[in-house]
């Protein structure tokens, strides 16, 4: 199994390298997997179909490869269905005249975003969204916000307050006010999405078990009951459950789930003295390039080496990745990462990401410059704000690893540390069920995930193969409970 996740990535990078190739300059030598890649990547989907669907080719390596162009190309059309004609009356519904000349413009600028298909334009399904949500104009207009302005930044700040308060002078990482929760998760799949009387497999966001900032992580009671629990050095943390579909009623996998969480905050004083020095074999491994998106092209080492000068301390140079994409890349929604073939540089492109994509460009500038970085994700749970959210953690020596939330941005606020909070320390109202992006599940996933990188909604596959996101329902219910 362990073999077939391997070519599973291995072809999800190669179909991201071979991204960068036009049928033009590409030498096919008969070559069928070359020409259908080429196709795909032009978007001439109607003819990649037509080729899979007049060949008979019998080797398992192709009739995956096949089945994972198919899957892909469905989920192109899912992210991209609207319309040019739908966008523009989308964009005047809202009170705004635009032209042709101004989409353009727009387009020019990466706040639409946009893919041709089979020789047709088709625009994102949150373009109209972005687009009021990143140009200042039409923000204003629309009343929109970003991920942590408003109520979320006012709760933040607040928060923030009461972790200074609670640390005291000793400013120095240790877990403090705790926030403990109960979680109640559920996938809903409705009937006719597999044939009757076939078994559904599920896995299920569990809690990291390893971190000192999430304790007490345990499973009350689940839907169906005794599921598989990854093993405690699994990166991404699932409950694994199966049940057999009905021919007239929903199946459904629920999870109840208690956590308690914990704030961290290491103080600049305690960062900013620390000079790079070695890095241990067993933190080696969140160095260096991790293709297809950690690496260190051409932009990421320019846009790194002229932020930083090399008199510069580890914390400094954190600080000014940190500082740079606060200002540069502003928070929107994004495109399935399973369909962008380099997040870093796809972020740069645009010029905007959410916060999966703004850490993943921060980890890699931090990773060229020789500071340990590594992922970490799963939800946000502050009160009325509850979502999927990604953050990491960088290495620094004699402390260890800090956390850094790059898209909760710079606070509100005059007092320098409540301001800078996120770049040195988290919130207590985190589920953490990832340590790493696009390891392989315990157990094992069969089909292509969904989300192969991220693990945050939960994944399903049949015999036959995977399901999407769009053949089921996710809910999640949180609960405060009282401090103890």
């Amino acid at each position: 199994m362990a073999d077939r996740f391997k070519k599973i990535i291995n072809l999800l990078i190669t179909i991201s390298f071979l991204s960068g190739l036009s049928c033009n300059n590409m030498k096919f030598e008969n070559g069928l997997k070359e020409r259908l890649t080429c196709l795909f990547e032009s978007g001439e989907f109607d003819k990649v179909e037509f080729l899979l669907d007049s060949i008979n080719v019998s080797e398992h390596e192709y009739i995956v490869f096949a089945d994972s162009l198919k899957d892909y190309m469905h989920r192109f059309r899912l992210e991209y269905p609207v319309s040019s004609s739908q966008l523009k009356k989308a964009i005047e519904q809202k009170g705004v005249k635009c032209s042709e000349g101004l989409i353009q413009q727009w387009e020019k600028r990466g706040m639409l975003e946009y893919k041709f298909m089979n020789g047709v334009k088709w625009y994102f399904r949150n373009a109209v969204y972005n687009l009021f949500l990143l140009n200042d104009s039409l923000r204003s207009l629309a009343g929109y916000t970003g991920l942590n302005e408003k109520g979320l930044g006012e709760f933040c700040v607040k928060h923030i307050q009461e972790v200074l308060m609670a640390y005291g002078d000793e400013v120095n990482g240790e877990p403090v006010l705790d926030a403990s929760m109960m979680l109640k998760y559920s996938m809903t799949f409705m009937p006719g999405v597999v044939p009757s009387g076939t078994l559904i497999s599920a896995w299920m966001p569990y809690g990291a078990r390893d971190c000192e900032r999430q304790t007490g992580v345990r499973l009350f009671r689940s839907h169906p009951a005794e599921p598989g629990i990854s093993g405690i050095n699994c990166p991404h943390q699932s409950l694994f459950l199966s049940q057999v579909s009905a021919k007239d009623s929903p199946v459904t996998f629920s999870s109840t789930i208690g956590i308690t969480g914990h704030a961290s905050y290491f103080s600049p004083s305690l960062l900013s003295p620390i000079r790079f020095g070695d890095v241990p074999d067993s933190i080696g491994r969140h160095l260096g390039e991790r293709h297809p998106h950690i690496v260190f092209s051409k932009k990421i080492r320019h846009l790194a080496d002229s932020l930083t000068h090399p008199d510069m301390t580890p914390y400094e140079v954190v600080k000014a990745f940190y500082y740079w994409i606060d200002s540069n890349i502003p928070w929107a929604s994004a495109v399935e990462y399973g369909l962008i073939s380099n997040i870093p540089e796809y972020t740069l492109e645009h010029m905007h990401g959410d916060c999966g994509m703004q850490t993943l460009l921060f980890m890699t500038l931090c990773r060229y410059k020789g500071i340990p970085a590594r992922w970490q994700s799963g939800w946000m749970l502050h009160p009325g704000y509850v979502n999927l959210h990604d953050w990491c953690e960088v290495w620094y020596p004699t402390v260890g690893w800090v956390p850094v939330d790059v898209s909760f941005k710079l606070q509100k606020s005059r007092n320098i540390r409540i301001r800078e909070f996120y770049i040195s320390g988290i919130d207590a109202y985190r589920f953490i069920v990832n340590n790493d992006y696009g390891r392989e599940f315990c157990p094992p996933k069969k089909w292509l995930r969904s989300e192969p990188w991220d693990f945050q909604r939960g994944e399903a596959e049949w015999e036959r193969g995977n399901l999407y996101f769009n053949q089921w329902s996710r809910e999640m219910e949180v609960e405060y409970l009282p401090e103890m």
